[in-house]
Parts: C-alpha cells; sequence; structure tokens
C-alpha cells in the first residue's frame, strides 16, 4: 500500500475515497476534501476509507461525527483496524 495520503473523488460514485497513511498534516486537510466533495455530490457522499491506514478510532468517531453533523446522508465506509495482542 502507498503511504502517502491521497484523496480521489469519483462523480459517477459520488465516492470519496481517501487513501494512504493519516498523518498530522492529512487530518489538516480532510475537512476541506470532504467540503468540496460534499457540495459536488448534491449531499449523497460516501467517503470510502477502505484503503487508508493509521486511522486512530477515536478519530474514526470524530470524522463520523462530524459527517452526521455538517454533512447530513453521508456515509463514512471503513474497513475493520487490526489491534496489537
Amino acid at each position: 500500500m502507498d503511504t502517502t495520503f491521497a484523496s480521489h473523488y469519483d462523480a459517477n460514485t459520488s465516492t470519496l475515497e481517501l487513501s494512504g497513511t493519516f498523518d498530522s498534516d492529512a487530518w489538516a486537510s480532510i475537512h476541506e476534501e470532504i467540503d468540496r466533495a460534499f457540495r459536488r455530490t448534491a449531499c449523497r457522499l460516501t467517503i470510502d476509507l477502505t484503503r487508508a491506514a493509521g486511522i486512530p478510532a477515536r478519530s474514526l468517531g470524530h470524522l463520523v461525527h462530524l459527517c452526521n453533523c455538517c454533512y447530513p446522508g453521508t456515509i463514512v465506509r471503513a474497513t475493520a483496524m487490526r489491534t496489537a495482542a
């Protein structure tokens, strides 16, 4: 997996794919990326995090809360996170 944070918006599926490692610089730009994509979707946005890494559970919770409050109808798709044994 590429470790550089990247975002890609697919207009055909109204999906914003966020991939790579979520460092502090990535988190700084997330709100802007989501806002831009949400405005282009007519309020039917899916955020796909299945190819992302390094997302702490608390940060994922904040992202879901942000979407619930500011971007109604947005779906956040993520995979199960591995935890240390």
